[in-house]
């Protein structure tokens, strides 16, 4: 996943950096919009897939494994 496509998951601008404590609120509030429990059953498939891409996406904002731009 790319870094710009893993902030728009989370609720951010493509090219902010979020601190970890953002990533972590942005991630808890999202989770809990899209977690599959919540949904009736014919909806749940789509609520897990866009459950694994937020958490997916909180992953690879934590671990710094997206592409950094240095401007000088």
């Amino acid at each position: 996943m790319q870094g710009d496509e893993a902030r728009v998951l989370l609720g951010f601008p493509p090219d902010s950096r979020p601190s970890p404590s953002q990533v972590k609120a942005a991630y808890k509030k999202k989770v809990w919009e899209s977690h599959p429990d919540l949904f009736p059953v014919d909806k749940k498939p789509h609520a897990e897939s866009r459950f694994k891409l937020i958490s997916e996406a909180y992953s690879c904002l934590l671990s710094g494994d997206y592409p950094v731009f240095v401007y000088y």
